[in-house]
């Protein structure tokens, strides 16, 4: 027997029914999909491809990944990047799995997490801000960098979660792991203190190393040539929650700028009015009075700019977001100063007392280089001067008149950047998730990243669905147009409490709408308060975490949800047993980006409905009705208020991404005139 049949066998083996897996949990069920998918992934590691691998919930996808990298990555002194969507899968990945499969594998092999340098202390940065405090901070700041200190001598990974009190932003961000601050050279010593670079050094010696997406394409910088890898030399890539891999990728691949972050790196530098900042350790007064005109200059450009892009458009009252259609919508009155300011930093190099200090400076200077050219690029659209599609636009973080004003910009396909960088030859990745087909196959992904040469499998699902699940449609419910009408909300309304108090809550109630969720949910607290139902609302500055908590131990609770609760919420047992969508998830169509990647689309003859709006809907409809099944017991319903699926020619392609199961069309339990 060879090496590589040795290992087949070990991993089928692992998941037999009298496999270690039996061994060491009680009730073990034998799944054929998930021994299935671990062959599928040797297979594809042996032969260098890539592949899409479509796992329904529930066949333990995780496990399925984990034993064939670990045992190939050992047998070939290679790495597993395995990077997540969210942070509940990374702490499954670091808590549970992983220190399971080191504890019953035969092979021995070290796991650890990657998170971005600025989570980590610096201890020579947190040295040289003790050093400086007065100058750098107001003494609120410093009592915080004091408590900072005094932990730093009990942290043992040094990093921001590990924290017990609330930091500092400036203080933390002048003491944590910068790039060209904390460098190999600054902190790398054989004995090194300085936790990043500690870090670095145990995952250098990691087999398994666990990232979330957007770190990933934050570190990840293309292949060259001659490189295998994709972190390192030696690495090959598993993404689970892959089908939000083209969204993360997008915004990291063109960077973005706001008003309030220059106004805070230029206050860094120097901050006049409390006469503190780095530019006090050296001698540059000539500088400092510039940047007090640079702070006036960034107020101006960004009101000019969202005067030019909001106040002065008509119904811009509630829009977030406008679209940038031409070159020079405003002046770059920030340009000369900053060209002036970069010209002025990196004069003071010479005048540095010390390594350290001019790193520091140096990251001053990368820096406002960075925002120098993102401006130039947004006023004058050079992206779009390579015949690259890019779609440009402003941002408000909220309607008050005086929120905070983004640029930004984003390539409307990256099929080729995938096609280039993820999907090389001599190089593996594995893309994994509950939601990778629509209709059944994988042809959206498909083209969406390039990947017209990666191999497929759709797994099939451990549940058995048509005992599970019934899902009820209401017939006559209106279909939903303007939210904000008195009639579709007061009819919606009554709908969800016919179907919450049908099992006494234990329902998660998916929104699309904020206002409409608040709307609903202050009309129903008293009725389902007297009915001794909790009812948890998704509201600006409540904890996911704390509302997911609360809905997992009130049994009887309901669960008012948007956007982040329609994936990556698992609720196994009976405190979710009843789940409603109150509409279908299309993408309202006024963000610029989805504009632009409709009209790419339509562009090149293609139907931008069919195309793109439908398969997004779905993906997130599919998403969303995976939150109720989570265990081969758990058994519910699922109530879909949005007749259109049944009276719309595209409905269909809803009702077949469903698993087979009871579906009832319900006609009318009240006349609405009657009230």
């Amino acid at each position: 027997m060879t090496e590589t049949d040795l290992i087949l066998k070990a991993i089928n083996e692992f998941f037999s029914e009298t496999g270690i897996l039996s061994e060491h949990f009680e009730n073990y069920e034998y799944r054929f999909s998930q021994e299935s998918m671990s062959n599928y992934i040797f297979e594809t590691l042996e032969n260098k491809k890539h592949i899409f691998i479509e796992a329904p919930t529930g066949i333990g996808k995780s496990f399925a990944y984990l034993v064939p990298s670990i045992y190939f990555a050992k047998k070939n002194n290679k790495k597993v990047i395995v990077s997540t969507y969210t942070i509940n899968l990374q702490e499954q990945l670091l808590n549970k799995d992983i220190p399971f499969l080191q504890k019953v594998l035969p092979v021995e092999f070290k796991a650890g997490i990657l998170k971005g340098r600025n989570n980590y202390l610096c201890p020579k940065r947190l040295a040289r801000a003790m050093e400086s405090s007065n100058t750098l901070f107001e003494t609120e700041e410093q009592l915080n960098l004091e408590m900072l200190y005094r932990w730093s001598r009990e942290t043992k990974d040094g990093t921001r979660s590990d924290l017990n009190f609330t930091v500092n932003e400036n203080v933390w961000n002048s003491v944590c792991s910068e790039r060209g601050i904390c460098t190999l050279k600054t902190c790398g010593s054989e004995n090194t203190k300085c936790f990043y670079q500690r870090a670095k050094k145990e995952l250098a010696d990691s087999d398994v190393i666990i990232v979330n997406h957007h770190l990933f394409f934050t570190l990840f910088d293309g292949i060259s040539e001659e490189r295998e890898g994709y972190l390192y030399n030696n690495d090959f890539i598993i993404f689970d929650e892959a089908h939000t891999i083209e969204q993360v990728a997008t915004d990291h691949i063109s960077p973005s700028i706001s008003r309030e972050k220059l106004k805070y790196h230029l206050i860094r530098l120097y901050n006049q009015n409390k006469k503190k900042g780095f530019l006090l350790t050296l001698p540059s007064l000539h500088i400092q009075m510039k940047i007090q005109n640079l702070l006036d200059l960034n107020q101006q450009f960004f009101y000019t700019l969202r005067r030019q892009m909001f106040d002065e458009k008509e119904n811009r009252q509630n829009k977030l977001t406008a679209r940038v259609y031409e070159k020079n919508i405003t002046e770059n009155i920030l340009k000369p100063e900053l060209d002036s300011i970069l010209n002025d930093l990196r004069a003071l190099r010479p005048v540095c007392k010390d390594d350290a200090q001019e790193n520091e400076l140096n990251e001053f200077i990368t820096r406002f280089s960075e925002f120098n050219y993102v401006l130039d690029d947004f006023i004058n659209q050079k992206k779009n001067d390579k015949d690259e599609d890019f779609v440009y636009w402003t941002e408000l973080s909220s309607t008050k008149p005086d929120s905070n004003v983004s640029i930004c910009s984003s390539p409307v396909d990256i099929s080729e950047f995938f096609r280039e960088n993820i999907f090389r030859d001599n190089n593996t990745s594995v893309l994994t998730s509950a939601t990778l087909t629509i209709n059944s196959n994988f042809d959206y992904f498909r083209k969406r990243l390039g990947a017209e040469k990666l191999n497929e499998v759709k797994l099939e699902s451990p549940f058995d669905f048509y005992r599970q699940v019934k899902i009820l449609i209401p017939k006559n419910i209106p279909e939903p147009g303007r939210e904000n009408t008195e009639l579709y909300s007061d009819i919606l309304k009554k709908w969800i409490s016919h179907f919450t108090l049908m099992t006494s809550g234990k329902a998660l109630i998916l929104f699309t709408n904020g206002t409409l969720l608040r709307k609903i949910g202050k009309e129903l607290e008293e009725e389902f308060r007297s009915h001794e139902i909790e009812l948890l609302l998704q509201t600006p500055g409540v904890s996911r975490n704390m509302l997911l908590d609360k809905f997992k131990s009130d049994i009887n609770s309901v669960l008012f949800g948007l956007d982040s609760f329609w994936m990556g919420v698992d609720v196994p047992g009976e405190a979710l047993s009843n789940l409603i969508i109150t509409r279908l998830p299309f993408q309202v169509p006024d963000h610029p980006v989805v504009q632009a990647k409709m009209e790419y689309i339509e562009k090149r003859g293609g139907n931008s409905f069919y195309e793109y709006s439908l398969p997004e809907a779905i993906l997130k409809f599919r998403q969303g009705i995976g939150r109720l099944i989570r265990h081969r017991n758990d058994q519910g319903i699922i109530a879909i208020l949005d007749n259109r699926i049944i009276t719309k020619s595209y409905g269909k392609y809803f009702i077949n991404s469903l698993d087979e199961c009871e579906i009832e069309i319900v006609e009318d339990f009240f006349d609405p005139k009657e009230d």
